[in-house]
């Protein structure tokens, strides 16, 4: 006797689904099994030392059974380290977390493994490639920012022409460690139009200094009116101790700077570094990042600041890694003056 089970459309669609999220949640636990059988990983960070401990921790707390060996330097050499690891036959790194021309130059050179995240759907496309080797964790935005003592509001730069005006000549701070600032000129007025905006603003005699953080401490004490080629987050950790400072909203589009994680390809943990890149982008990592005074990427985390983040042009990782090019040119332009 054979018997006739009758399946309607409805019932079938709903056992699909509850298949499929049964494969999907067993598929959750066994990656998480497997990361806790691997039982650690290495991060290698380009990023502040205290953010880069917070990042460690936090996931640690998460996944107590995974000890995290963090790797902290900066940017170039960071980059330098994995390479000169990859000619001696290593892989040390399970996840890089820097400046996005890292990323790009790992990519170039196949070193970055592919893992298409389910949380890369919460992200713009501004903010992660196409091939799912990276996703950009927090947008690092270039801007002007300003002593509130020192400077009216209407009497702000809006646009970088402003900065040419005869008013700011000798009184501009200037960042010498942000070079990208170059690439943001050339990629918002071209090549050719760029260069001449650069001439201009050098012949202006801006006061270079180095880093973020000491530009930011001297714009505070009111050793210059304003400053440019900062980073908003310089700006927003000082506003929020109380310094008389604060950044403009530009009319012109505000530029960031990529700053993804990815795995590295042989990674030695993968399942653990699959879950540790699944962490910084997940919803509650990148809340992590936004206490850390940054912006967070990600589209359902609001920031504590008011921007908005599809208005941010991220400056091409390409143009980010001619390191070499816009620090000599950064150099002939407003260091080596005569």
């Amino acid at each position: 006797m054979r018997t006739t089970i009758k399946v309607s459309a409805r019932s079938a669609v709903l056992l699909l689904i509850a298949l499929g999220l049964c494969s999907s949640l067993f598929a959750e636990t066994a990656s998480l099994e497997k990361a806790k059988e691997e039982a650690k990983l290495t991060f290698y960070a380009a990023m502040n030392a205290a953010d880069a401990v917070r990042v460690q921790t936090s996931f640690e707390k998460k996944f107590p059974q995974i000890k995290v060996d963090l790797v902290r330097a900066g940017a170039p050499a960071t980059l330098q380290r994995i390479l000169t690891e990859y000619r001696g036959g290593k892989v040390f790194a399970d996840v890089v977390l820097g400046f996005g021309y890292i990323h790009y130059e790992l990519t170039r050179q196949k070193l970055l493994a592919k893992f298409d995240s389910s949380e890369r759907k919460a992200y713009g496309p501004q903010f992660k490639d196409n091939e799912g080797y990276w996703t950009n964790v927090i947008p690092i935005v270039h801007t002007i920012a300003y002593n509130t003592r020192l400077v009216a509001v209407a009497e702000l730069p809006v646009r970088y022409t402003d900065l040419l005006l005869p008013k700011w000549k000798d009184k501009a701070g200037m960042n010498g460690n942000n070079i990208m600032f170059l690439a943001v000129i050339m990629n918002f007025y071209g090549k050719e139009k760029g260069m001449d905006f650069l001439q201009k603003l050098a012949a202006q005699n801006p006061q270079v200094r180095g880093g973020g953080t000491q530009l930011t401490m001297l714009l505070a004490a009111g050793e210059f009116p304003m400053a440019f080629s900062i980073n908003e987050n310089n700006i927003e950790n000082f506003k929020q101790r109380g310094g008389p400072i604060d950044w403009v909203r530009l009319a012109d589009p505000l530029y960031g700077e990529t700053v993804p994680v990815g795995i590295m390809a042989g990674a030695p943990h993968p399942n653990a570094a699959r879950l540790f890149v699944d962490y910084a982008l997940s919803k509650e990592g990148q809340e992590l990042f936004r206490d850390l005074g940054k912006i967070p990427a990600r589209g359902d985390v609001i920031p504590r600041i008011n921007i908005d983040r599809d208005k941010i042009r991220m400056i091409p990782p390409e143009e980010e890694a001619k390191t070499v090019y816009y620090g000599k040119l950064f150099d002939e332009l407003f260091v080596n003056v005569k």
